[in-house]
């Protein structure tokens, strides 16, 4: 399984209503494709891990190069892993209230179990815990 790790510049401050709105559209494009990740948003920045094929991760990191939403996208890691860590694709932020907790695919971040159910070893899980623990708390 492969894995592509970026951060990116959010090309506005998204609202709630934008980012719910890209949960629901990027986990239906993602999942349809076969990829499957985590996605961390805090204060115009993003933090992503993603997981499928070669080809898939590629064609998404060329994507995301003219992307209306995100800007200076900047490949951290890549590589392969035995299996697939993440079985879904989901996205997590500072929520505005408690509606997203209902919402498909959105993870909260500040819930003392984020993240403990994932293969620890992955270069990914890591990197997003402190990429929560750093930028979320606020």
């Amino acid at each position: 399984m492969n894995y592509l790790i970026y951060v990116s510049a959010s090309s506005r401050m998204l609202s709630a209503d934008d980012l719910k709105k890209l949960l629901e559209d990027t986990r239906y494009q993602y999942i349809s494709s076969g990829i499957t990740g985590m996605m961390l948003y805090s204060k115009g920045t993003f933090f992503q891990a993603l997981e499928g094929e070669e080809e898939q991760l590629e064609r998404v990191f060329e994507d995301l190069q003219s992307d209306d939403i995100q800007k200076c996208v900047i490949k951290l890691k890549s590589g392969k892993e035995d299996c697939r860590t993440f079985h879904d694709w989901s996205m997590g932020f500072k929520p505005a209230s408690e509606e997203f907790s209902h919402i498909n695919g959105f993870v909260d971040p500040f819930r003392w179990d984020f993240l403990t159910d994932h293969d620890q070893k992955h270069p990914a899980v890591n990197l997003l815990k402190t990429f929560a623990q750093h930028n979320l708390q606020y």
